[in-house]
């Protein structure tokens, strides 16, 4: 649970304010804005810090829908393996990808099969970072979550999730 103190004001012009949170295990960086018309002040914080917990913990229950919105509407397995498949290409000019054993080497040194399977890719996320975004009212908010995987199919590229104030979730792609 985030309390006021584990804020402080961001230093750029799209963060409000910016701190560090555990989800999902891992340890991400958290940011908040708001509109001008709500002020961006400590006390405008104050006032939203039910809503980013409300937040907080629907995306940290809701986990698995999370990362299977990455797979059904947005079918970023698919892609994963598309990418994979031109490392072959670029790798070997062969072109072929007609053989389901096919590996290749990552950026980083890790040996993955081409073929990714929406189970690995869903067990391959984490999350990178989170944003609150409040309009109207400090009562409710949107948010974003960037995803990353591991192994990194997508070269450093993190996957975008909305969760708008009804927390209906969309995968935005990379």
């Amino acid at each position: 649970m985030l309390n006021i103190n584990d804020f402080k004001r961001g230093d750029t012009r799209y963060t409000d304010f910016e701190g560090k949170t555990a989800l999902w295990g891992t340890e991400i960086s958290v940011d908040a804005e708001f509109e001008d018309e709500l002020g961006k002040t400590e006390e405008t914080l104050a006032a939203a810090l039910t809503a980013i917990n409300e937040k907080l913990a629907f995306i940290e229950k809701n986990a698995e829908t999370v990362k299977d919105s990455t797979v059904s509407g947005a079918h970023l397995d698919e892609l994963a393996s598309d990418w994979l498949y031109e490392l072959v290409e670029n790798e070997d000019g062969d072109g072929d990808s007609g053989d389901d054993d096919i590996e290749v080497e990552l950026e980083d040194g890790v040996i993955v099969s081409v073929n990714v399977t929406p189970e690995q890719f869903k067990a391959s996320l984490y999350p990178r970072a989170l944003g609150f975004e409040f309009g109207e009212s400090t009562a409710t908010c949107q948010a974003y979550l960037e995803l990353g995987c591991d192994p990194d199919y997508f070269a450093g590229h993190r996957i975008h999730i909305e969760i708008d104030e009804e927390n209906g979730i969309v995968c935005e792609g990379i």
